[in-house]
């Protein structure tokens, strides 16, 4: 069963007197079930519209962010992670504090590992799981979007999988070297991960 993340932030804005100065806004995200920390989380500030700021930041190796230089007002944050739904915080307050901020994450249905090694030189592990039974389909596509080949996997049971890549196009030649990006599709989820 799928187990929710919550993005738990404590959300701190510090701001000086004066009107115009800027706050800063810090959190942790962290996993709602193990409450272990998510690094590399992307943190996008939004106006309530939708537009992006220009504000924008990462979690570090602890789950912890802090994101500068803000006018004090109504925004919106963004979550995106790799693997896991896009996750909204509507209508943050900027004032003088703000705390208690949490935005749900739900885990996408499909994971798909970085290819590994990456440079790749005789081969490429495509190494995915399933929290249900699947069809899959794995495409490599050049840099200028021409797909290279295709596997097609009907019924895989949940659980993990891998497909081992030699480097060939569909037709069995060595492919040049250069940046591919490896699509895979399952579940209503398409994930792409880049291979040199």
């Amino acid at each position: 069963r799928n187990q929710p993340l919550l993005v738990l932030a404590a959300l701190t804005c510090l701001i000086p007197a004066s009107a115009h100065a800027a706050g800063t806004l810090c959190g942790v995200i962290r996993d709602a079930a193990t409450l272990a920390p998510i690094p590399r989380a992307g943190i996008f500030l939004r106006t309530p519209p939708g537009a992006y700021t220009g504000l924008n930041t990462a979690t570090d190796a602890t789950g912890h962010f802090c994101l500068s230089g803000i006018t004090p007002g109504t925004y919106d944050i963004e979550v995106r992670v790799d693997d896991y739904r896009l996750a909204y915080r509507k209508n943050v307050v900027v004032t003088d504090d703000v705390s208690g901020v949490e935005i749900p994450v739900v885990p996408l249905p499909v994971r798909f590992a970085p290819p590994a090694p990456n440079p790749a030189v005789h081969a490429a592990r495509l190494a995915f799981s399933l929290t249900e039974a699947a069809d899959v389909r794995l495409q490599v596509f050049d840099a200028q979007g021409r797909r290279v080949i295709a596997w097609r996997e009907e019924h895989l049971p949940a659980g993990s999988h891998a497909i081992a890549w030699d480097l060939r196009d569909a037709a069995g030649r060595d492919v040049p070297t250069g940046r591919y990006f490896v699509q895979l599709e399952a579940l209503g989820v398409r994930v792409t991960r880049a291979i040199s």
